[in-house]
């Protein structure tokens, strides 16, 4: 891991990454207005979007200061663009039919718990303390993400729905 420069090809990917986190928040955002009139479920729903939009921003922050932190790309580049295009094939779908408050969260659970490997803690693995303990901090705010999708989608469907 001594190589301080990343190819084209990993800043590629970093970028796609912050893309897919990007398409995340623009999901939740669509989701925050169609169940605007529920302020539980709105209020939830633009959370998520600006955890999204905060993840995104990691990859931004690891995209500037590239040369600054050394580090190794751990994720298969046909994951991320097979990840990449099946989110867009559901906000399309979502977007022409768009689901029921329940529904919605049944599919934002399956993404974020999809997703999960692709967050940067687990796509990067930084040479340097500092570097790993800044990304660290930053992933620290949002360890309950899943779980509040869970909650919610638990409070209408039940337990076993």
């Amino acid at each position: 891991m001594s190589e301080t420069t990343m190819t084209m090809t990993e800043l590629l990917l970093l970028e796609k990454c912050r893309d897919i986190e990007l398409l995340c928040k623009d999901l939740y955002d669509y989701f925050a207005e169609l169940y605007a009139d529920d302020e539980l479920a709105a209020g939830l729903w633009k959370k998520t979007a600006k955890e999204e939009e905060n993840h995104a921003a990691q990859f931004t922050l690891l995209l500037r200061l590239r040369r600054d932190m050394p580090c190794l790309l751990m994720i298969d580049s046909a994951k991320v663009d097979s990840v990449h295009s099946s989110l867009q094939n559901v906000i399309a779908k979502v977007r022409s039919t768009p689901p029921k408050l329940v529904d919605a969260l049944h599919a934002a659970l399956k993404i974020e718990k999809h997703l999960a490997d692709l967050h940067i803690d687990c796509v990067v693995m930084f040479e340097d303390d500092s570097c790993r303990n800044l990304f660290k901090a930053m992933m620290a705010n949002d360890k309950d993400h899943i779980a509040s999708l869970q909650r919610a989608y638990d409070l209408l469907a039940g337990p076993q729905g």
